[in-house]
């Protein structure tokens, strides 16, 4: 019972933070995020591309533009530039994100599957957003998987632990495309 009502404050707070983080266009764009693109009054310049693994987006007169990392506002302000330099005289750019990237959550949460990624959550966030563990989870083991740069990576999170101390520092922040796996236990 104290570890629901633990996880359900961690849900709150993740969901309050991730909107918060939104409103304030502190948001960074990330790997597989989708990502539409306006230019008031010019059809042909309005788009809605997804970001590619080297962080690019493929953007008409433009080609590739590097917006891995910025914010919605910073990606306004480049393609802005970009095109007052040589194709447009004040052209007005709004970019919004329609798509997080994604996590993956596996193993004893009662509803694994793709969840987007917002921005700061963490592995207990996730887990929550998933609907928490089931009983016959090892919250102790939970294992995320992260691919950069080529290299695989496996951390250990002792969620049971963290819920229980209160600890925060031990949970670990996700990056796209991580992968959360939670083995059942045995005892």
């Amino acid at each position: 019972m104290r570890a629901s009502l633990a996880l359900a404050f961690v849900v709150i707070v993740c969901c309050v933070g991730a909107a918060s983080a939104e409103k304030s266009g502190d948001y960074r764009i990330s790997v597989n995020d989708l990502v539409e693109i306006n230019v008031y009054e010019e059809k042909d310049l309005s788009v809605t591309v997804r970001v590619t693994p080297d962080g690019a987006i493929s953007y008409p007169l433009l080609g590739n533009v590097r917006v891995l990392g910025l914010t919605p506002s910073e990606v306004e302000q480049k393609i802005t530039t970009l095109l007052a330099e040589d194709y447009l005289v004040n052209p007005q750019v709004n970019v919004l994100i329609k798509e997080f990237a994604q996590v993956f959550i596996m193993g004893q949460v009662k509803a694994p599957g793709s969840y987007q990624l917002k921005e700061g959550m963490t592995v207990i966030g996730a887990i929550a957003m998933a609907g928490g563990l089931t009983d016959t989870a090892a919250s102790n083991n939970v294992r995320v998987v992260r691919v950069e740069a080529g290299q695989k990576q496996i951390f250990t999170v002792p969620i049971g632990s963290i819920l229980q101390g209160g600890d925060r520092s031990k949970d670990l922040a996700l990056k796209p495309n991580d992968t959360i796996t939670v083995p059942e236990s045995f005892f």
